[in-house]
């Protein structure tokens, strides 16, 4: 299974070098390639951008919260992390009560 990543064209420049596949979302709507990379067999691991994340909305809510392969994974970007985001335990408490 590989690790893939869903940024902004910056930090997916910073992950190519590393060796990663990335998905750089411009402008566009993250949506349909988040989808599309949870519907991939070859694919165990998505690190998306919060910004990217952010814009894709109940998309990524639900890839977030239905998937557990891929596992979809919240990073910051080259900006750093935004302001008044919930910590990673926060929404894991919050999965784990539905």
């Amino acid at each position: 299974m590989r690790i893939v990543a869903v940024t902004d064209p910056d930090t997916a420049l910073a992950f190519r070098l590393c060796g990663f596949e990335t998905f750089s979302v411009g402008q566009a709507d993250p949506a349909p390639i988040l989808k599309d990379v949870a519907n991939r067999k070859d694919i165990g691991l998505v690190l998306v951008t919060e910004r990217i994340a952010k814009k894709a909305g109940e998309t990524f809510e639900e890839l977030l919260s239905e998937k557990t392969i891929p596992l979809f994974v919240e990073i910051p970007d080259t900006k750093g992390p935004l302001e008044k985001r919930k910590s990673v335990a926060e929404k894991m408490a919050a999965i784990i009560r539905r």
